[in-house]
């Protein structure tokens, strides 16, 4: 088999090399498979449920270690601009739909399939972001429906949610100190979230749009000094400014 894999990639860089005059474009790539061609490069001969995957690399994990495919760059001091360990792009000129990655877990156990798992770690105190998704309009048409981000459940059954936000479990001490944030200038950054609407809720089919605990407060300005809840003991609705309550409203 390694002799099969080694036999692959020479022929690869043989015919990059034969070929580099043609595909001049492409001359960051170490190895190219595929010019308006389907090749396949498939390390293990090993049935995958992909079946047409171009490139399959498969491995077993063992008791002891997690067995990732691992993609690693490491840009030493000095190094500026961004660094990928991984870069995937597609384009799409007609009808057909382009997808940068996808990414495809599943689970037949009692263990937890996740679709991807992303990780941003800080050691020196500079930013760390674990995710950052961006919807791009270069159309030059306002109604373009660009995303940032579509979460899409289905199946046969209910789903549990379709976004949670939690605290690790590991390093609870990490727990964000606002749990989801649109921030514009009265946060410090340069332009507001959004054009029209902050948060737009569509027909939920019980009617219940939005649920809070009780003794919870829903601030109504910035410094957050304004605000309403709904007081359990009293049993009332309670409208503040500061720690003076201002108007209440009895729910009995």
């Amino acid at each position: 088999m390694k002799k099969q894999l080694l036999s692959v990639l020479v022929l690869g860089f043989l015919l990059g090399s034969l070929t580099s005059p043609l595909l001049a474009e492409h001359n960051f790539a170490e190895l190219l498979l595929g010019d308006g061609t389907f090749p396949s490069l498939r390390i293990w001969n090993f049935v995958d449920r992909v079946v047409n995957a171009r490139l399959f690399v498969s491995t077993t994990a063992g008791p002891d270690e997690d067995t990732p495919t691992l993609l690693y760059t490491l840009a030493p001091d000095g190094i500026l601009g961004v660094r990928s360990a991984l870069s995937a792009n597609s384009r799409t000129e007609g009808v057909a739909h382009a997808v940068g990655g996808f990414l495809y877990a599943e689970t037949e156990g009692a263990g937890i399939a996740f679709g991807g798992n992303a990780h941003a770690t800080t050691y020196s105190g500079a930013p760390a972001v674990g995710l950052e998704v961006n919807g791009i309009n270069f159309s030059g048409n306002p109604q373009a429906r660009v995303r940032g981000i579509d979460i899409v459940n289905a199946g046969d059954a209910p789903t549990q949610w379709a976004l949670g936000i939690e605290t690790s479990f590991a390093a609870p001490q990490g727990k964000p100190k606002v749990g989801i944030m649109l921030p514009g200038p009265a946060q410090g950054f340069p332009h507001n979230p959004a054009s029209e609407t902050g948060i737009v809720i569509g027909t939920i089919d019980s009617g219940e749009a939005i649920r809070i605990q009780a003794n919870h407060r829903i601030a109504l300005d910035n410094a957050g000094s304004i605000y309403l809840k709904y007081n359990a003991e009293t049993n009332q609705i309670e409208f503040y400014n500061g720690l003076a309550l201002k108007h209440a409203i009895p729910m009995d």
